[in-house]
């Protein structure tokens, strides 16, 4: 008995779900359909004819009790995924997730009217705000869903809701993305945020991806919409978080068999971006040269000069140059931020090779005055590259700390010489204490 109450329940609110999607107008073919579909229990026909029936859609998308109404159409798919004795297969599972996708697609497909025209600053303020409510409405409904999925649907519908976000056409809620404006979304493409959220998830390779491919093309968008507002502190950073996602995608290839044309197209673009700005990813990019999509990069040029962004210095730059000099403006790169970059870069491996370095030596290395040293030294320390004293009578740089460019066999017998030095230098200390002790004694 109580088992029949439950099912008369759940109809009679599929029933009510379904007048108020078709304007409560029983003799609706629309309506009509639906309601057999309910009496059949076919659950999956019911999600079909609603995501089919756009005045349905369009409907949750403006009505206050919108977003409800399409979490209790969502919340059916646990039902399909259960089957008819509550049993879950592959039939049914695959049943479920081609509903979801119905219902994420019907959802996407509604156009918001009067985004290109607010972009463009031809419609009044109270049409922007319409589409800008849409756009949110949509983003409400996609997070329901997300909430009630699972594993690798949470982070299939992640991308969808991240989409939704920044190409639904309207620039606000591509700015309401802004990690200074709080929202969640903004705050979920900050750092390693995103990927901690689908940690306990149990996710494919190809999921992250799609994730991370997502996220890159996001942030690229607000980058875009930042720089065309004159935001261009945003925008860059927006540029760097862009690198980071690409880098991650890029991470989900174990092996050069895997590289795809989506790889291929993110390596150069993750190349560029290695190269246009050495110094803000140090630590993420320092690795990139081992990443498979990477080596398989068509453009042998961009390879090299990669390589010498990685690796090489100043002279090594130059040579490139003189080989190659229409590399950089083929590629939309800057001669002299390029030139500035390798000069930090170069400071840092002539500091991972000595402990004290002369003033001389460092203006030979970066190819200036002696008399700019310092500012060298200083943009260096400024960027985080480099911990270090000047002694500006002696004219030398006592290095206490600099970042590792490269770390092979070499820097391995290095940092063995160091650490030989350091256990001299204690078994002395420890020998002259013994030695003051005796004679006190």
């Amino acid at each position: 008995m109580a088992s029949t109450t439950l099912v008369n329940t759940a109809e009679a609110a599929e029933l009510r779900l379904v007048h108020f999607l078709g304007d409560h107008d029983a003799t609706s073919p629309f309506v009509q359909s639906c309601e057999n579909a309910i009496h059949q229990s076919d659950i999956a026909s019911l999600i079909t004819t609603v995501c089919a029936h756009k005045p349905a859609i369009e409907k949750m998308l403006h009505s206050p009790e919108g977003v409800g109404a399409f979490t209790l159409l969502a919340a059916l798919l646990d039902r399909l995924q259960d089957g008819t004795g509550g049993t879950t297969s592959s039939s049914t599972t695959n049943q479920a997730r081609d509903a979801m996708k119905h219902l994420v697609t019907a959802i996407e497909e509604i156009p918001v009217e009067g985004s290109a025209a607010a972009a463009a600053g031809v419609v009044d303020k109270e049409d922007s705000s319409a589409a800008l409510a849409l756009v949110e409405n949509k983003i409400a409904m996609l997070c329901a869903l997300y909430n009630l999925r699972a594993g690798s649907e949470k982070c299939w519908i992640m991308t969808r809701i991240l989409y939704v976000a920044a190409f639904s056409g309207h620039d606000e809620s591509v700015l309401n993305l802004l990690p200074e404006r709080k929202r969640t979304l903004g705050q979920l493409l900050q750092g390693d945020n995103l990927e901690s959220l689908m940690m306990g998830f149990e996710l494919e390779e190809t999921d992250k991806r799609e994730l991370y491919g997502m996220a890159s093309s996001v942030v690229a968008k607000l980058a875009q919409v930042c720089r065309a507002l004159d935001m261009e502190k945003e925008a860059a950073a927006a540029e760097a978080n862009k690198q980071r996602f690409l880098l991650k995608m890029l991470g989900t290839y174990s092996t050069i068999s895997q590289v795809d044309d989506q790889a291929r197209m993110a390596a150069k673009e993750s190349a560029l971006g290695a190269i246009r700005d050495p110094v803000t990813l140090f630590t993420e990019q320092r690795t990139i040269l081992s990443l498979p999509p990477i080596a398989t990069l068509q453009d042998k040029d961009i390879y090299t000069l990669l390589e010498i962004f990685q690796q090489g210095k100043l002279e090594d730059f130059q040579s490139f140059l003189k080989t190659h000099p229409q590399t950089l403006s083929k590629n939309n790169l800057s001669e002299q931020d390029a030139i500035r970059h390798m000069r930090l870069l170069s400071l840092c491996s002539l500091a991972t090779e000595h402990e004290e370095i002369p003033y001389n030596a460092i203006a030979t290395t970066l190819q200036v005055d002696q008399s700019e040293v310092e500012n060298w030294v200083i943009d260096a320390v400024s960027s985080g590259l480099l911990s270090a004293k000047m002694d500006q009578l002696q004219h030398v740089v006592m290095v206490e700390r600099c970042v590792v460019r490269r770390f092979g066999m070499e820097q391995w017998k290095v940092l063995q010489q160091r650490l030989d030095v350091w256990k001299k230098n204690v078994k002395s200390v420890l020998e002259g204490l013994k030695q003051s002790q005796h004679s006190q004694d």
